[in-house]
């Protein structure tokens, strides 16, 4: 299983930012042509090494023959700032995957490019899945962080992990939040009505997470729009134990390598 490190420089960012791939080209099988991939996001305070420091997705990419790009995202909710020059959602979105398939063997299929993330990498995988659902065909949210209900209904309060003032500064005006591209399932609708590819969904979060009745109230606006949703909770809060154990349960269950099935293999 190869892992490589890589920095380049973004034009959406304006400098040089470092993701991580993890690449099974040294498997024992004669290696594929181009192979699914996840782009994975991580959560608040991490960077590109938190998924591989605290899982074993390295393991479980192993397994399943996908490759994984882990960029760094900073605290920025993987949101556009250009204030800040930070334009992370046109990063992920737009130019990490191109960037990444000139440089690795990465399907370009769209039923082989999923994105996903955990707490604030699972909103961002939510919004960015989205918005860009013409490249990315399933999203896995794991205890995602959307913290837009409750900004939304006070626009004071400190919330779980973050303040006020920080919330203010990534989302705004709290009385427009809930009508903006900033709400997962606003993108939705608008992509519904204007019938653009919709992407499949993973919400799965934990019976003791905070952010639980956030996840239950999302599911269920999505399923009020018709998504193609798939609900899962399990034992577990926030933490790393439970969201190891469910990227193992989405990559085995929830991402269809269909593409590994068409793809040629490349002889040794």
């Amino acid at each position: 299983m190869g892992l490589i490190q890589a920095d380049m420089k973004s034009a959406s960012l304006q400098r040089i930012v470092h993701f991580n791939v993890i690449l099974p080209v040294d498997e024992e099988k004669a290696p594929l042509s181009a192979y699914p991939t996840l782009y994975l996001l991580h959560g608040i305070f991490g960077n590109s090494t938190s998924w591989l420091v605290n899982s074993n997705i390295r393991r479980y990419a192993e397994k399943n023959r996908i490759a994984v790009v882990i960029p760094d995202g900073e605290n920025g909710f993987y949101l556009d700032h250009p204030q800040y020059m930070n334009r992370f959602s046109r990063y992920i979105g737009e130019e990490l995957p191109v960037l990444t398939r000139r440089l690795f063997p990465l399907s370009h299929r769209y039923e082989d490019t999923w994105i996903g993330g955990l707490s604030m990498g699972g909103y961002g995988a939510l919004v960015n899945g989205l918005r860009y659902g013409d490249t990315f065909s399933r999203i896995v949210a794991l205890s995602s962080g959307l913290l837009l209900y409750e900004y939304a209904s006070s626009g004071t309060e400190s919330s779980g992990f973050t303040s006020s003032d920080y919330q203010k500064a990534m989302f705004g005006d709290p009385g427009k939040v809930l009508e903006s591209d900033l709400n997962p399932v606003w993108i939705y609708r608008k992509r519904k009505e204007e019938g653009r590819p919709l992407p499949k969904i993973l919400l799965d979060v934990g019976v003791d997470d905070f952010l639980l009745k956030a996840n239950e109230k999302a599911c269920e606006e999505f399923r009020e729009l018709g998504a193609d949703l798939t609900w899962r909770t399990a034992p577990g809060a926030h933490e790393w134990d439970f969201w190891d154990r469910e990227i193992r349960w989405a990559l085995d269950h929830f991402l269809e390598k269909g593409g590994e099935a068409e793809a040629e293999t490349l002889a040794h």
